[in-house]
């Protein structure tokens, strides 16, 4: 059995250890070692990144209680120097601690219990048994987190060893029986204690929660490798939530992700103050007026665009009225082409095509409001293919889109030719 360096140091970055089976399935090395201090996926933590022989470890499992490491190239030595992506693994024990303290605040403030955890790539996420929650309370399990953090409180993660589990006051209960982990938040570690000791760790979570006394904080079954104290977690923000299954599925931002959010907030609430010449608690309030005015300025736009159109349909009627069959727009707004098709649909007496060109694509419309019904399967099968043309309709307005406007001429040509 590989032996867990992680769990012994979880800030351990490089090891030595020995290729003890090896083993190519599906082009790919499935290599065990002597010990390890890659951390294999579980618990909701993905497994690390890294080298052996600075050769990638494309994948860390762990099988039937053994590791596995895959890679796919196979060192050459039996002894291999191991490199942890240190980043990326301490980006995850940020994540992994700071969803045990939020957990924690939320099953001892609001009562709410973690259902599941997803830690994303850029997120992480925690389902609790509650359908909704107030503004006020999560304003309050952020500050509450935030103050563990602050506290900067003791985090230790140890076996049950001889005691059942059982006896553990645990804030979720474990299916496991035998070899459970536990991380424990805040307080003297409970590791090996008395029974007397494990009732009074009960009697302080279930007592007042005060986040800077120095009491027992948070105890949980987790087999992930978390940081040992958690201020190292940073900061925590609330990101967002979305409801599954009759339960609220809450977003967050820990440890360095939530720096990098605030930093790339900061630049562009700092930009927006400039542009807009206000000091940063003035932008909502000139935000709001910029976009009262944009709707002002949109309905004056609305109006002169469907007056604009409405002569240009005008002006296409008396065209056709003289006997013009086909018009041309080029580079129009598709609004614009819109409302001067829907005018002169409502004119009496016009049979013309109006086509809005826009580089080698573009818009195409037929209007027939004449006595003479329009034969659109012949327009469809004859003329549409010269342009690439797709589209359809009713009387008495068909349009459509143009694919290649190459045989432009020639489509104009032969529409001028009789409609019915």
């Amino acid at each position: 059995m590989t032996e867990k360096l992680y769990y012994d140091d979880p800030y351990l970055r490089e090891f030595t250890a020995e290729i003890i089976q090896k083993e190519k399935i599906d082009k790919r090395w499935r290599i065990q070692l002597s010990h390890t201090a890659f951390y294999p996926e579980g618990g909701g933590q993905p497994g690390d990144k890294g080298t052996l022989n600075d050769i990638p470890v494309t994948h860390v499992q762990k099988e039937e209680d053994q590791i596995y490491h895959y890679m796919d190239e196979l060192p050459e030595s039996s002894t291999v120097s191991g490199v942890i992506d240190w980043n990326y693994r301490f980006d995850y024990m940020q994540q992994h601690t700071g969803q045990h303290i939020l957990s924690a605040v939320l099953k001892r403030i609001l009562g709410a219990s973690t259902v599941a955890v997803h830690q994303a790539d850029d997120y992480t996420s925690i389902e609790i048994d509650l359908s909704e929650i107030s503004t006020e309370n999560l304003e309050l399990i952020e500050d509450a987190a935030n103050g563990l953090v602050c506290a900067n409180h003791p985090v230790y993660s140890y076996l049950n060893g001889e005691i059942p589990v059982s006896l553990f006051p645990l804030r979720r209960e474990t299916k496991r029986t035998e070899n459970v982990r536990l991380l424990q938040i805040g307080g003297d570690s409970l590791e090996g204690s008395s029974l007397k000791d494990l009732e009074k760790a009960s009697l302080m979570l279930s007592g007042d929660f005060d986040v800077f006394t120095g009491a027992l904080k948070d105890l949980a079954a987790c087999g992930g490798v978390h940081l040992c104290r958690t201020g190292e977690v940073g900061l925590i923000k609330y990101k967002g939530q979305e409801k599954v299954r009759g339960h609220l599925r809450l977003f967050w931002l820990i440890g360095n992700r939530a720096y990098r959010d605030y930093r790339e907030k900061t630049e562009i609430s700092d930009r927006m103050s400039e542009a807009l010449s206000v000091p940063l608690k003035g932008i909502m309030r000139e935000f709001d007026r910029i976009l009262s005015s944009l709707g002002e300025e949109k309905k004056r736009n609305s109006g002169l665009l469907k007056e604009m159109a409405f002569l240009k349909a005008e002006e296409i009627r008396n065209e056709n009225l003289e006997g013009k069959k086909s018009f041309v727009l080029h580079e129009a707004d598709s609004a614009y082409f819109k409302k001067i098709i829907i005018t002169l649909s409502s004119f009496r007496h016009v049979s013309l095509c109006v086509l809005n060109v826009q580089g080698e694509e573009g818009q195409w419309a037929v209007v027939s409001t004449g006595e003479e019904e329009f034969d659109f399967n012949r327009f469809r099968s004859e003329l549409l293919p010269l342009v690439q043309g797709k589209g359809g309709g009713k009387s008495p307005l068909w349009q459509g889109k143009l694919g290649n406007c190459s045989a432009l001429e020639e489509f104009q040509k032969q529409f001028s030719l009789p409609l019915t």
